[in-house]
């Protein structure tokens, strides 16, 4: 074999295994570090040693499911409660009206998703100004109602930022029935940019199997299965971490599940002595749940 053909060879491997040095580099994560999370100054002791934990569940897609009565909407408006109380300037959204006890929260309803979008009406006239069925009936126009889905976000990337949005009932903005919800068009781009945003969105729903996989189960980050335990007010809740979708709901996780016992009717002395049923309108008290209405 000729010399030159040898040097060539080896000046090759030697640029190649550079390039390789210089990727490693780049892509070396390891200084990295997490945001660290500005806590509230009023806390605890046991609350300060809540903060690692919590910190975990501040930012993701999750999915609270259970049987009715199991306490989905109990976990739900706990955490969002528990997030609201250790870290600072940490928003909450709801699309259900809580008790005045849960304190500040942003309604998030159709005026707030809809607002940028009344001007599909104007855009592609169908007859009628009924936004659903606008969006219904230009469904195909996938690019343009994405941009101004993406260009209303935007505009209102402080409203997401360092909070959590809760929805009740989350197979009614994913349901694998009705993929052009126009709630669902949405929200579905609120889903991808929850790491950017440090962005909690939390749901839940009876089947998480009703959710529509492209638009939303494939951007679960955890599953929170919900049981309730023959003493009244005690709930059990076990955390998944998902790291993959299979069929069936299989979870596939990187850690074993964490499981949390909550009781709902214990007192709190952060809540004035009152228990967590009193964050939220609970049907385990028998009222008449107030929903933020949507419009037909």
């Amino acid at each position: 074999m000729d010399i030159k053909d040898e040097t060539s060879k080896s000046e090759t491997k030697r640029l190649q295994a550079q390039k390789l040095e210089e990727l490693e580099e780049l892509y070396d994560f390891s200084g990295e570090q997490e945001e660290t999370p500005t806590v509230n100054s009023d806390l605890t002791k046991e609350e300060l040693a809540e903060v690692e934990f919590y910190a975990q569940l501040k930012c993701g897609v999750m999915v609270v499911t259970g049987e009715p009565g199991a306490g989905k909407d109990t976990f739900m408006f706990f955490l969002l409660w528990k997030l609201k109380t250790l870290f600072k300037d940490f928003r909450v959204l709801l699309d259900r009206k809580p008790r005045l006890l849960f304190g500040e929260y942003i309604p998030f309803d159709e005026e707030i998703l809809m607002d940028e979008f009344k001007n599909l009406s104007d855009r592609y006239r169908s007859g009628k100004s009924d936004l659903k069925h606008d969006f219904a009936r230009f469904s195909q126009k996938k690019e343009i109602i994405n941009q101004i889905v993406n260009h209303w976000i935007e505009n209102n990337d402080d409203l997401f930022y360092n909070a959590a949005i809760g929805l009740t009932e989350f197979w009614r903005y994913f349901r694998n029935r009705e993929p052009h919800n126009p709630v669902n068009k949405a929200v579905s781009p609120l889903l991808k940019r929850y790491r950017h945003h440090h962005l909690l969105i939390i749901g839940t729903t009876p089947d998480i199997d009703e959710l529509d996989i492209k638009a939303c189960l494939r951007r679960v980050t955890h599953e929170v299965r919900s049981s309730q335990t023959n003493r009244k007010g005690m709930h059990v809740y076990t955390i998944y971490r998902r790291r993959q979708f299979s069929k069936g709901s299989v979870i596939e996780t990187a850690s074993p599940p964490i499981t949390l016992y909550i009781d709902a009717l214990a007192p709190r002395k952060r809540l004035g002595g009152k228990c967590l049923y009193d964050l939220f309108n609970s049907f385990e008290t028998g009222e008449v749940v107030p929903r933020i209405k949507f419009k037909a």
